[in-house]
């Protein structure tokens, strides 16, 4: 008879994977799972103009980057999207993904890279500041 295993993940690996967790429930839309990774007083800071992406900017505390992930999700559906590269230490990580978005306003169809770099205290998000190109963004749902 085969006995269960005892799975032990900590320091890089458990990083890593709850990273992984992270974006997948940010894939499904799931904003206030996204924000439980923060800590209390994190900030989530879509890098870009806000005149052209209105959920550009700063965001601090978790029910500001529910609500902003949210609005994201409502506006861009996830087509596909791949996390290509992921350098982790246990305070910091740098997370470039590849996605396939779909305006829910244009019907619009295209594809971004993102890149984000995350900072860390005490297994929780402090700073997550990403950086895609918000310009095509603004185009893909119809704004320029």
């Amino acid at each position: 008879m085969a006995h269960p295993s005892l799975r032990v993940v900590s320091g890089l690996p458990l990083v890593r994977e709850r990273l992984a967790r992270l974006y997948a429930e940010r894939r499904a839309g799931n904003g206030a799972a996204f924000a439980a990774a923060f800590a209390e007083d994190g900030v989530f800071h879509l890098i870009g103009d806000s005149r052209l992406v209105p959920q550009a900017g700063p965001r601090r505390g978790r029910k500001a980057i529910a609500l902003v992930v949210d609005d994201l999700y409502a506006t861009y559906e996830y087509v596909d999207a791949l996390i290509v590269d992921m350098a982790v230490d246990l305070n910091a990580a740098v997370i470039r993904r590849q996605l396939t978005l779909r305006s829910r306003d244009s019907g619009g169809v295209a594809e971004f890279e993102a890149v984000d770099f995350i900072r860390m205290r005490d297994g929780e998000i402090v700073e997550l500041k990403q950086f895609i190109d918000t310009a095509s963004l603004a185009l893909l749902a119809g704004r320029i």
